[in-house]
């Protein structure tokens, strides 16, 4: 089975357990993959800035643990946050901690940074967002949460360049998927093909694709973004061999935008609750 991959140097992907425990969260979009210049607001394509970051946050323990690995930033960083809560791509003030993550390396073009946060100390979280959820840090814990599930935090890099923010990406949570089933690793896909390309969404003992996924809402293709949308199955099918119906949906080849030397094909969406969704899978390009 071919794993969802985020592209997340020196960074392992952690298991998402049961819901109400344990959510996953990765930094992408709405315009680019990951941390990119590209998905702040206003954008900065002078900057050749790029990074991957990845959150769980666990209800249980009441912990959320922060990791990012970044570089090429045009100048020193300054700040670290999560900023919450507003859809993409608009633009919203810092609910963590501040002036910046705890440990998170300063004044550097690149690092990497990982921190666990006590969810219920209020020293985890920027005052004014504290005061604007009820003046508790569970309110503010809450409230983070929530926005994180409906896809209204982000991730982003300050630097003295860019004050308000050189790279950044909103947190969506990731699932894995089988683009073309069956096909090996890096599934051959031709741009000019008149056929539809078949995308699974693999599910879980904790996520039923089937009954999860609002196909309505996928996109799919070199960005994630493209309304390549055929057509989902009905019913599911086990395209994995581990005896779960997973959901299979096909998108219009020459909808999806491939070029030549793309290596990605990415899928988004959301859940029936809402939840944005991201998946990605190898692909090549062939004539």
């Amino acid at each position: 089975m071919r794993q969802w991959m985020c592209v997340l140097s020196l960074l392992a992907l952690l298991a998402v357990s049961s819901a109400g425990a344990t959510y996953t969260f990765v930094a992408t979009g709405p315009v680019a993959s990951g941390l990119s210049p590209l998905n702040e607001n206003p954008p900065h394509p002078a900057s050749s800035g790029t990074g991957t970051a990845l959150i769980t946050f666990d209800t249980v323990a009441n912990q959320m643990t922060v990791n990012v690995v970044f570089s090429g930033l045009t100048t020193p960083n300054t700040a670290a946050h999560i900023h919450c809560c507003i859809s993409a791509p608009g633009n919203a003030g810092v609910a963590t901690t501040t002036p910046t993550f705890t440990g998170f390396p300063g004044g550097v073009t690149s690092g990497t940074y990982s921190h666990a946060f006590n969810m219920l100390d209020a020293a985890s979280y920027n005052p004014s967002f504290v005061t604007a959820h009820g003046g508790t840090a569970a309110g503010a814990g809450a409230a983070l949460l929530a926005g994180m599930l409906a896809g209204q935090t982000y991730l982003n890099i300050h630097t003295t360049m860019f004050g308000g923010g050189e790279i950044r990406g909103f947190l969506v949570t990731p699932v894995d998927i089988s683009i073309k089933p069956g096909s090996g690793s890096s599934s051959p896909i031709n741009p000019k093909s008149h056929g539809t390309i078949p995308v699974a969404i693999l599910s879980t003992a904790t996520f039923n694709a089937v009954t999860s996924i609002d196909s309505a809402t996928l996109t799919f293709g070199r960005t994630g973004t493209e309304q390549s949308l055929s057509f989902c199955n009905s019913g599911g099918e086990d395209v994995n061999g581990d005896g779960l119906l997973d959901l299979v949906c096909h998108f219009q080849t020459q909808s999806t935008g491939f070029q030549s030397g793309d290596t990605l094909g990415i899928l988004m969406g959301k859940t029936f609750q809402g939840t944005p969704v991201l998946g990605q899978d190898t692909i090549r390009i062939v004539p």
